[in-house]
């Protein structure tokens, strides 16, 4: 039983969903130079319920030392934070974080909870970061 999908007209009355571009890494290439630059796949339009961070998500962020504005997220489907070993993650979100400003590069930090049940219309929590560059 999907109980999110039965709370979510409930959340959508107090903060509604926003839409977002979802862009999935699909790693870097090697410059001449020796930097690298991000690939991305062709974005996705999904809708994301983005919120402030909790007590907890707060003292994560504390213990890990990051710096930056941060949000929580919400997103039907399945993203991950980076996995260096793995040269998996750097996931990007493109949204306004308020009515009428100006989309921004919001990088995936990590999850928080889930994946739940993404293939029967799941979703995943995450933490996302401002990224200073912005969206093409």
């Amino acid at each position: 039983m999907n109980l999110h999908s039965l709370v979510r007209g409930a959340i959508n009355s107090v903060n509604a969903d926003r839409p977002a571009l979802y862009l999935r890494s699909i790693g870097a290439t090697s410059n001449a130079d020796f930097s690298q630059t991000p690939g991305y796949a062709p974005p996705v339009n999904v809708r994301v319920q983005i919120q402030p961070l909790g007590k907890e998500e707060l003292r994560l962020i504390e213990r890990l030392g990051l710096q930056g504005i941060f949000r929580t997220v919400y997103m039907y489907g399945n993203t991950q934070g980076l996995v260096r070993v793995l040269a998996q993650g750097g996931d990007l979100l493109q949204f306004a974080p308020f009515q009428g400003q100006a989309v921004q590069n919001w990088k995936v930090v990590g999850p928080v909870d889930g994946p739940w049940n993404v293939e029967n219309g799941g979703w995943t929590k995450f933490i996302v970061c401002l990224q200073t560059d912005t969206p093409t």
